[in-house]
């Protein structure tokens, strides 16, 4: 097969999420950096060293051939599993175990789990296509698998990760060919972990309780995306301008994180929030005709895994912060501040542009999707 140069559309529209990402982290966190640490460029400088390992990882995965992947799935998936065991010997954080702290920094397993689970779904779906006809062999020995790490997260607990991980891999499944129906019956596993989850065990009862019926909740439990909402609605067309925000005044929590998409719409406005959604929209076409044209199964597989988790992703963070969905904790990818996230979606990019070299030039999913 002809090797093709990477896609450099792709490659442009991650740089520019990635250099906005910086610009919008130290405008939303300088304050809080400066009142915490005396510093306001403590976040920035810790992103540029994000930004500079993201880049690093882009080229070098980039240059590496996918199929290695296929070779590695195991080694990664017992990695990620070793990873996911050993937050339970660390700190807890308001009442969570889901990071690894090394010095001054934090990695969270899951976000490294989330890739090694479409990895090992990718090679499952290429080595023993058979998988998807009978439910035994769905569930023995990769449904077994995949429930060990989800069930870890869950213990962690992280019940939004879980369900991420889930939703890419049902609909990774279902564009494999799963039949229709078991795909439905699956949506069952995910209410199922909800009700479990909120009424067995109380995780997270205000916040369900608050986005149902957000009118008479108090004001504790609905402060985080009541703020949300006043700084994405106070943007307007062109926004306040950057650096001139009012909501990461402390009274937006976790304005440079999870809800990095409300500072932008509040100093960016209108105008900002659509580059972004239109980056976003790039990535995503631009993954699907990765995929569609890719040389083999596998390479399919494998980057519209990538692409499934970039998408359920993006739609939980921002329908979060416009209410549309319960608060998660969930971070925006390439703009939100932290490493473990950025990094891991930086390897993605570098896997779909590796498979931008290795091409079909007629795209073939459908014929994918019926087979």
């Amino acid at each position: 097969m002809k090797e093709y140069k990477f896609d450099y559309i792709l490659l442009a529209v991650v740089l520019a999420l990635l250099t906005l990402g910086v610009v919008m982290i130290y405008s939303a966190s300088a304050y809080m950096a400066q009142i915490k640490w005396n510093q306001s460029e403590w976040f920035f400088k810790k992103q540029l060293i994000w930004f500079g390992l993201a880049v690093f990882i882009i080229m070098l995965v980039s240059r590496i051939n996918y199929h290695h992947w296929l070779k590695l799935a195991w080694p990664i998936l017992i990695i990620s599993f070793l990873m996911l065991a050993f937050v339970y010997t660390q700190r807890e954080i308001n009442g969570a175990q889901r990071w690894i702290f090394i010095m001054n920094n934090s990695i969270q397993p899951s976000e490294f789990f989330k890739y090694a689970a479409v990895i090992i779904t990718a090679f499952y779906l290429y080595k023993k296509p058979e998988m998807l006809e009978r439910i035994r062999k769905l569930f023995w020995p990769w449904g077994a698998l995949v429930s060990i790490g989800i069930l870890m997260i869950l213990l962690q607990p992280d019940l939004g990760m879980a369900l991420v991980i889930l939703t890419t891999l049902f609909i990774l499944l279902f564009v494999a060919g799963l039949k229709f129906r078991y795909v439905l019956g699956a949506t069952l596993i995910p209410v199922a972990l909800v009700a479990v989850m909120v009424y067995g065990f109380h995780y997270k009862m205000p916040r369900i309780v608050s986005f149902i019926n957000h009118d008479s909740a108090t004001g504790a439990e609905s402060y985080q995306v009541n703020q949300s909402l006043m700084a994405i609605g106070s943007g307007g067309l062109f926004g306040k301008g950057i650096g001139r925000g009012s909501a990461k005044l402390l009274h937006l929590p976790e304005s440079h994180t999870d809800f990095i998409i409300a500072n932008i719409a509040e100093e960016g406005g209108f105008f900002l929030i659509s580059i972004c959604l239109t980056l976003y929209f790039l990535i995503i076409v631009r993954g699907l005709k990765i995929a569609s044209l890719a040389e083999d199964q596998y390479g399919f597989y494998l980057a519209f895994g990538i692409v499934a988790i970039l998408m359920v992703n993006i739609i939980i963070n921002i329908g979060v912060a416009i209410r549309l969905l319960p608060t998660t904790g969930m971070t925006l990818p390439f703009l939100s501040y932290g490493g473990s996230s950025l990094l891991c979606s930086a390897f993605g990019m570098g896997v779909l542009l590796n498979i931008s070299r290795h091409q079909h030039r007629i795209s073939k999913l459908f014929e994918k999707r019926k087979s």
